[in-house]
C-alpha cells in the first residue's frame, strides 16, 4: 500500500491540491450514490452548503456535472432539489488495455458509459516498431477526434507507474522497458497514467462496478495469467512506483512446476488456463486444448464426473491464493473476473466453499461475487485511473 511521507520543506497541502482532493472525493461520492443533491453531498462529506457549493461550481462550469430536473421536497418540507449527475456531453475519459497479443482503447463518459471502443491484435514477433504503430493507431482512432481529460492504461506484466513504463511482459518481451506512457502523452497531448492490469481492473470495480461503496475488496483476474487488485479502506494497494501486486507469483507449492517467472510452484502454475487444459488432457476430456471454465461447467452440469472433479479442483486452487490474501490483509469480498466468471453460479459456489474452508474464521465470513468474463472492467478501470490520479490536475 502506498504510504505518504512528509519530506523536508514539503509543508502542508496547497490550496490548489486541497481543491483537487475535494473534487475527487465529490466525484467518488457521486459514483457510489448516483445522482445527488447539494444537500445530500454536503451530508455525505460532512461539510456545509457553502463549502459544497464552492467544490461543485467548477465542476458544473466545466461541463463535468449537470443539474437534473427539480424533484419535490421531502414530506418533512424544505426546498425542492436539483440532483447533480455527470454530463453525457461533457468531459470524456480515455482508457486502454495492453495485453501480450491485443490492445483495446475506449472513450468513456464520466459515468462510465462507453462512447467508442477500438480493438487491435498485436503480434509481438513482428518487433517493437510494429507494436508501437498498432498502439498509436488504436489510440489515435479512439481519442484524436474527441479530446479526453487523460488516458488510463491497464497493462499486463510489471509496470513503473512513475515513469509510465512497462518493465517486463513475459508473454511479449518485445515490450520490456517500453515507455508507453510518455509516448502516448506526447502523441495525444494529454496526461497518461499506466498501472498493473489487475489494479486497473479493481479501479473499474471501485468506480463503476460491484466494488462501489465496498471499503475493502479484492478484484481477481483469472485466465492465461492470475492476478489480484486490492482496494483496502477505499485505497488501491500498490508499492512505490507500482511495485508489488504480483499475486500470481505467490509460491503455493515448493515442489511444484516451474513458472515462466523463474520460480517454482507459483499460484499461476496451478490455477491458470494452461494448467486447466493440461489437466483436462490428462483426464482425456473432450476438446481438452479448448477447455475453459465455461465449457467445464457445462460438461459438469450435463453429468460428466471427470469435468465436475476438475472444476472443483480448479476452484480449490484458485481459492488457495485468495485465502492467502485473506490471511494477509483480510479483503473479505472477492470479485472474480475472467475465465472463472464463465463458470457461473456453480463456480462461484465452489470458490465460496473452498475459500471459507481455507480462510481464517473470525468475524463475518468471506463473499465471492462474479464479475465479467472479458476485459470490460479493465477498460472502465482506465477511466477510474484517470479519475483517481489525473482529473484533479486538469479539471
Amino acid at each position: 500500500m502506498s504510504v505518504s511521507t512528509i519530506k523536508p520543506g514539503e509543508g502542508l497541502l496547497s490550496p490548489t491540491r486541497i481543491g483537487q482532493v475535494n473534487r475527487a472525493r465529490v466525484l467518488e461520492l457521486l459514483h457510489q450514490g448516483g445522482p445527488s443533491s447539494r444537500a445530500q453531498l454536503a451530508r455525505g462529506l460532512g461539510v456545509n452548503r457553502a463549502t459544497i457549493a464552492s467544490i461543485l461550481q467548477p465542476l458544473i462550469d466545466s461541463g463535468a456535472l449537470v443539474e437534473g430536473e427539480q424533484v419535490s421536497a421531502s414530506p418533512a418540507g424544505g426546498k425542492p432539489a436539483r440532483p447533480l449527475w455527470f454530463s453525457r456531453e461533457g468531459n470524456e475519459l480515455g482508457s486502454m488495455r495492453v495485453a501480450p497479443r491485443s490492445v483495446a482503447a475506449a472513450r468513456l463518459g464520466m459515468d462510465g458509459t462507453v462512447h467508442q471502443q477500438v480493438q487491435r491484435p498485436i503480434d509481438p514477433d513482428l518487433g517493437l516498431d510494429a507494436v508501437r504503430e498498432v498502439l498509436l493507431s488504436a489510440a489515435g482512432e479512439c481519442f484524436a477526434d474527441r479530446p479526453v481529460l487523460g488516458v488510463g492504461i491497464g497493462s499486463s506484466g510489471m509496470v513503473d507507474t512513475t515513469a509510465g513504463t512497462i518493465i517486463a511482459m513475459n508473454l511479449a518481451p518485445v515490450l520490456n522497458g517500453f515507455a508507453l506512457g510518455p509516448l502516448l502523452s506526447e502523441s495525444l497531448g494529454v496526461p497518461v497514467a499506466i498501472d498493473h492490469h489487475p489494479r486497473v481492473q479493481a479501479l473499474g470495480d471501485k468506480w463503476f462496478g460491484q466494488g462501489r461503496a465496498v471499503p475493502s475488496f479484492a478484484s481477481v483476474y483469472t485466465g492465461e495469467a492470475l492476478g489480484m487488485g486490492i482496494v483496502h479502506d477505499g485505497q488501491i494497494v500498490r508499492g512505490p512506483g507500482g511495485a508489488g501486486g504480483e499475486y500470481g507469483h505467490m509460491v503455493v507449492d515448493m515442489a511444484g512446476a516451474s513458472c515462466m517467472c523463474g520460480r517454482v510452484g507459483c499460484w499461476e502454475t496451478v490455477a491458470s488456463l494452461g494448467w486447466l487444459r493440461a489437466r483436462a488432457a490428462e483426464r482425456e476430456l473432450p476438446a481438452a486444448a479448448e477447455t475453459d471454465c465455461g465449457r467445464l461447467t457445462s460438461a459438469a452440469d450435463a453429468g460428466d464426473a471427470g469435468a465436475a472433479e476438475l472444476l472443483d479442483l480448479y476452484a480449490r486452487n484458485l481459492a488457495i491464493g485468495m485465502a492467502n490474501n485473506e490471511h494477509t490483509i483480510a479483503s473479505g469480498t472477492y470479485i472474480v473476473h475472467g475465465d472463472a466468471a464463465r463458470g457461473g453460479e456453480r463456480m462461484r459456489q465452489a470458490l465460496s466453499r473452498w475459500l471459507e474452508a481455507f480462510a481464517p474464521h473470525r468475524g463475518p465470513g468471506t463473499t465471492v461475487l462474479l464479475g465479467s468474463s472479458g476485459d470490460e472492467y479493465t477498460l472502465l478501470g482506465g477511466g477510474g485511473l484517470v479519475l483517481s490520479t489525473l482529473l484533479g490536475a486538469v479539471a
